[in-house]
């Protein structure tokens, strides 16, 4: 742990930075994704800031699957990511998914961006995500 509280977990090629409330993912010192989490009125708001590639999968939806046991709902709010892999945008559904077979809370989508709504109705997850 850093003298300010912050600290650093490697996996694999990416970096995982712990802030005061929030975390990041990083590869060669340059922050990929960042990662806000708070508690507005009941529910938490997930606030989701650059990319989710492929290799971020596993971290994202442990994440993820570790806010829907405690049985809150969760909004993601992704006005700020550019970019959903394909394995994240699976990531999501199996999180729903398993929120709806423990009866613990909901996922909620907002402020998706254009471009990535317009890759989960390739799919059609747009039809099966919670999305605002």
């Amino acid at each position: 742990m850093q003298p300010d509280g912050r600290y650093e977990v490697k996996q694999m090629s990416l970096t995982r930075n712990y802030e005061q409330d929030c975390w990041s993912l990083s590869e060669d010192g340059r922050k990929l994704l960042t990662v806000k989490e708070a508690v507005v009125d009941g529910t938490v708001v997930v606030t989701l800031a650059g990319t989710l590639r492929s290799d971020m999968e596993h971290v994202f939806r442990d994440e993820l699957l570790a806010l829907m046991t405690v049985g809150m709902n969760v909004v993601l709010d992704c006005g700020q990511l550019q970019y959903i892999a394909g394995t994240c945008q699976d990531a999501l559904l199996s999180v729903q998914q398993t929120a709806d077979d423990i009866n613990r809370g909901t996922l909620t989508l907002c402020h998706v961006p254009p471009a990535i709504l317009a890759e989960l109705e390739k799919t059609n997850l747009h039809e099966l995500l919670m999305i605002e």
